[in-house]
């Protein structure tokens, strides 16, 4: 699942002809800058094609939280996320990107040339949605431990089984990573220096090793 994209198995040529047929178009966003607001109707999936984006969720008294980190191959959009009417979803540019859109309407309804591509590519997307929820899971479950170690240590051995070793790259700042597990960043950063102190982890910058 790793390697799985919206298009895989799908080659370049036959993605060129699919723009005309999924009604597809590039964007580019700059850094700040809103790519897609959620609506309570699917409209269209993006792809990331460039760059590094995150996808927010703000309650009615405006306290915002991260929902997931998006990078290259990414793919969002009401269709992976159920909106709540008490909540307001959005993916924002952290990076400078570039996002392919696709119409949904002309994903889901029969294609008139019967596109052996149409067919993985809607194959593709129930594969990531499945994957999607997978990690909504992992995440749910991280959120439940008891303390910072243990919120911690659980995401950081979920990333180092993801690269099948002992150790991982944190994908994103560390101010982005205590958002992303409802943690204070000055209370995220003790914890790490203790668990390194203590000879359970060796941390340089992002990169850190478990030691087992």
């Amino acid at each position: 699942m790793e390697t799985l994209s919206i298009f895989s198995g799908i080659t370049p040529e036959q993605q060129e002809a699919m723009k005309s047929c999924f009604q597809s178009y590039e964007s580019s966003f700059s850094p700040e800058e809103i790519i897609m607001s959620y609506t309570s109707r699917p409209q269209k999936i993006g792809v990331l094609l460039d760059g590094y984006a995150r996808l927010y969720c703000s309650d009615a008294d405006g306290n915002q939280s991260i929902i997931e980190e998006l990078f290259k191959d990414s793919v969002f959009g009401e269709q992976f996320l159920l909106p709540s009417s008490q909540q307001n979803y959005y993916v924002k540019a952290c990076k400078p990107c570039r996002v392919l859109f696709i119409d949904y309407e002309h994903i889901v309804k029969r294609c008139p040339k019967a596109c052996a591509h149409h067919s993985q590519l809607v194959s593709n997307l129930f594969q990531l949605a499945a994957y999607k929820s997978q990690m909504q899971a992992m995440r749910i479950n991280i959120l439940t431990k008891p303390s910072v170690r243990l919120k911690l240590m659980t995401y950081l051995e979920v990333l180092c089984q993801q690269h099948g070793d002992d150790s991982c790259v944190v994908p994103m700042p560390y101010s982005a990573l205590a958002e992303y597990l409802c943690l204070d960043r000055s209370a995220m950063m003790r914890e790490l220096k203790r668990l390194s102190d203590e000879n359970l982890i060796t941390r340089e910058g992002r990169h850190i090793r478990l030691i087992r």
